[in-house]
């Protein structure tokens, strides 16, 4: 309970409660303390001229229908606002109506005498006397009472207990302070348990309701949100890539195990162990090149991986990856034409963008017939912002429709015999998503309607961002 307590103490929303209620309670208090020293409670005028004709209007009546302190008390001619108190002038004692607003000002005149006819003026009220006269033999002060338009709220503050009048700027203090220390420390607490969820491995916490607010504290809690998404974004494309090497090396790691145990029974036959050793050689490059995919693979996924952006022409940058890539084409008799190639400049990092885009040419190569043609076009889309797009059509026979939304999954295959054959690792059209979207753009693909398959890559012209 003791520990409980003093975390509280020192939780920064107390600290934040306690300096602004110190803070505006000492204002209240000096501010308090000042208003009394220069400001007067009343202020004595000349008798006011109205307060004066009604006075004199209800001496008159007094005398005519010989009324009594009572009948004067509660049956004078008076408005709602207005009422009467009458001082004993041997005694000095104050008799006055039931009218709350009356008290404080007949308390005033027991403590002072008036000899003259005058007006004294309060914040809430105003006293207009005294009229001598005698009534049951008495002889006394009449005064009129004249009720001021916010006497309600200070008459009713003026009769409290001083202790109350303390206590109630005390209280209003506290509370305010309290509301703002809340106001302030709700948002820190939120990221404060949402940090501690993530801690614990709960990836999918997240600071509620940081929309709701414009402030400092609202951006720094969408900017917690941000980072929580990215570290969750990066720990599940982990653990998927690590569950899907952990597949994926079975295969060649057992067609390797298996090459070599039939090159150690066959050593004793020159040929047929060159045969399984060139087996074991062909299965490691495999596996040096999945190793290699794979990390490329597992840094783009990062996303607080950064790029470096420079000016890359990119006609000329196609242009050298074709020539490239011909090398290849020319294997299966194949032939890579550039169409509507324009200057085109772009801010891109260059490494990314040519392994991207390397990856898709020769990826169409692959799964291209011999003596076909790979097609790559430029496009200048301007809507809903200026971008580039680079079409790369082959004339393969296409992919099922519904193995076209996995196509960019890492080590997705069509056909497992295929890939096989080609060595490929099922990893290229996957790299090469993630360096185009770390461009801030899009790669789709599409079935040619005359066979073969499209793939689009969509960069920005305008990529500062």
């Amino acid at each position: 309970m003791l520990n409980i307590i003093r975390r509280s103490f020192s939780s920064i929303g107390f600290k934040i409660f306690l300096w602004f209620w110190l803070f505006a309670l000492s204002s209240i208090i000096a501010t308090r303390f000042i208003s009394i020293q220069f400001s007067q409670d009343s202020v004595i005028l000349p008798a006011h001229p109205s307060d004066h004709k009604k006075l004199n209007r209800l001496v008159i009546r007094i005398k005519n229908e010989d009324m009594s302190i009572r009948d004067v008390l509660h049956n004078a001619p008076l408005l709602s606002h207005e009422s009467v108190i009458i001082k004993d002038v041997a005694t000095g004692r104050i008799r006055s109506g039931k009218k709350r607003f009356v008290r404080h000002l007949a308390h005033y005149l027991k403590e002072n005498s008036f000899s003259s006819l005058t007006s004294i003026q309060f914040p809430f009220g105003r006293i207009t006397g005294p009229k001598f006269l005698t009534l049951g033999k008495k002889k006394v002060q009449l005064y009129l009472v004249s009720r001021g338009k916010s006497d309600h709220f200070n008459s009713f503050i003026m009769q409290l207990p001083y202790w109350l009048k303390l206590a109630i700027p005390f209280m209003v203090s506290m509370l305010l302070a309290w509301l703002l220390a809340r106001t302030l420390s709700k948002p820190i607490l939120a990221i404060k348990q949402a940090a501690t969820a993530i801690g614990n491995g709960q990836l999918d916490a997240r600071v509620e309701n940081a929309n709701n607010r414009n402030d400092e504290l609202g951006s720094l809690s969408k900017s917690f949100n941000t980072m929580a998404e990215k570290l969750s974004q990066n720990l599940t494309a982990n653990q998927r890539l690590l569950a899907d090497v952990s597949h994926e090396l079975r295969s060649p790691m057992t067609r390797l195990q298996l090459a070599v145990g039939l090159a150690q029974q066959t050593k004793h036959n020159p040929e047929l162990q060159a045969k399984h050793l060139a087996r074991c050689e062909l299965e490691v490059t495999r596996l040096d090149k999945m190793i290699d995919d794979v990390l490329s693979l597992s840094r783009l996924e990062n996303s607080f991986q950064k790029i470096h952006l420079q000016s890359v022409v990119l006609d000329s940058l196609l242009a050298d990856i074709c020539q490239d890539c011909q090398y290849l084409a020319n294997e299966k008799h194949m032939l890579i034409t550039m169409k509507d190639f324009n200057r085109v400049k772009l801010l891109a990092d260059r490494n990314l963008l040519n392994s991207a885009l390397s990856n898709v040419i020769i990826n169409a190569i692959k799964y291209s017939p011999e003596e076909s043609e790979v097609i790559i076009s430029l496009k200048h889309v301007i809507d809903p912002q200026e971008c580039i797009s680079i079409i790369i059509a082959d004339s393969g026979s296409g992919v099922p429709s519904d193995a076209i939304a996995k196509l960019f999954q890492p080590f997705y295959r069509i056909d497992e015999d295929r890939d096989r054959k080609s060595g490929g690792t099922g990893l290229g059209l996957a790299i090469a998503q993630q360096a185009v979207l770390a461009h801030n753009g899009n790669i789709t693909a599409k079935n040619n309607d005359n066979g073969g398959l499209t793939v689009t890559i969509t960069l920005p012209l305008n990529n500062s961002d």
